[in-house]
């Protein structure tokens, strides 16, 4: 009697089932003063299922089976004890309550991290433009965009009006949350730079987002330790085709009439560290009639196969001067394949973006 109200507090219910009878089972109740339910398969439709044996009666050897609340069958007792069984399986039920506790209270942790995650990730997108609202004053643009994780660390920014458009890639360090974190501190800062934008310089607008990000991070070193981005800004002038160019670790690659690509080399700085350089380098080019620029991040061409070797540059120029006079959509999907050919089996190593975007033919 007392084993049964141990067992009624930990929420288990214990039940003996042979193949006797509904009468049979109640003489021996009766006799043995025993308030366990007694189930009678006299069929053996559920004991052969659990034993295999074609017969379970009360004189046959006692097994216990002990099965959880999804129906997983978790222990098997036999053979069993009939002095010491009840507090053998006591022992194991506690067990099982603890792991069963433990489980459920990760499952909550974990759906409280997804449902942070989706926040975030809501949050993120909210943050990135709509690159085809420029189309139309910009020229072409298209985009691929596979963070690694739910949320990534690469981001793009872009603003125009009628005499020039703005645009920028960066790729945040980390990925994942951490890495989200910081686009988002990124492009709230862009946001507030560019509101106010009367520029016509992207080093000086990379010099005012570098100061922004290092103010933020040594703000809140513990949060930001080592934090910082890679990235590229362009300013083109409508009127005059002019471009003009401004990076951080990040290049810019110009693909010209007749398929060459000509590489923007970027400074070997990183946004929002410190650094001895001062000034921020930027080039000036006109680009010619249906010009192309390509603005990626690393995880394209460091993206790695089964055998450990990167996709790199090469690959990736290659598919580019290859596709030079196809839609820019069809460039964009065609990248993708090569790239999901090239991975194979292989996870994916990085958050991976590349704007492909070509200037109206004036």
């Amino acid at each position: 009697m007392q084993s049964l109200k141990q067992f009624d507090k930990l929420s288990a219910l214990p039940l003996g089932i042979s193949s006797n009878t509904v009468e049979q089972h109640a003489k021996f109740a009766e006799n043995y003063e025993l308030t366990l339910p007694l189930l009678a398969d006299p069929e053996l439709q559920l004991i052969s299922k659990y034993t295999g044996s074609n017969r379970f009666g009360m004189a046959a050897r006692r097994q216990s089976f002990l099965i959880d609340p999804q129906g997983v069958l978790r222990k098997i007792y036999n053979p069993v004890n009939a002095f010491t069984h009840a507090d053998e399986v006591l022992s194991d039920l506690q067990t099982l309550t603890e792991v069963i506790d433990q489980l459920g209270s990760l499952q909550r942790r974990q759906r409280e991290m997804q449902d942070s995650i989706t926040a975030a990730r809501r949050i993120q997108q909210s943050l990135l433009p709509d690159l085809s609202s420029i189309e139309n004053s910009s020229g072409q643009i298209a985009l691929m965009f596979e963070p690694l994780d739910q949320i990534g660390g690469d981001c793009y920014w872009v603003q125009s009006n009628s005499t020039q458009t703005w645009m920028g890639l960066f790729d945040c360090t980390g990925h994942g949350v951490p890495g989200a974190f910081i686009t988002m501190v990124l492009l709230s800062g862009l946001q507030r730079l560019g509101n106010n934008l009367t520029l016509t310089s992207p080093a000086r607008l990379l010099e005012q987002l570098d100061q922004y990000l290092r103010e933020v991070f040594e703000a809140e070193q513990d949060k930001f330790s080592s934090s910082g981005a890679e990235g590229v800004l362009v300013c083109l002038d409508h009127q005059q085709n002019m471009l003009k160019v401004a990076s951080a670790r990040r290049p810019i690659w110009v693909q010209h009439q007749g398929g060459v690509i000509e590489e923007i080399r970027p400074q070997r700085r990183i946004l929002g560290q410190s650094s001895k350089l001062q000034q921020w380098d930027e080039h000036t080019l006109i680009l010619g009639a249906g010009s192309r620029l390509y603005l990626f991040s690393d995880g394209i061409p460091d993206e790695g196969n089964e055998e450990g070797f990167s996709f790199g540059k090469h690959r990736l120029k290659a598919i580019l001067q290859h596709l030079e006079q196809f839609p820019l959509d069809v460039l964009i999907d065609e990248i993708g394949s090569a790239l999901q050919s090239w991975k194979g089996r292989a996870h994916q190593r990085d958050d991976q973006t590349l704007i492909a975007w070509e200037v109206h033919k004036n």
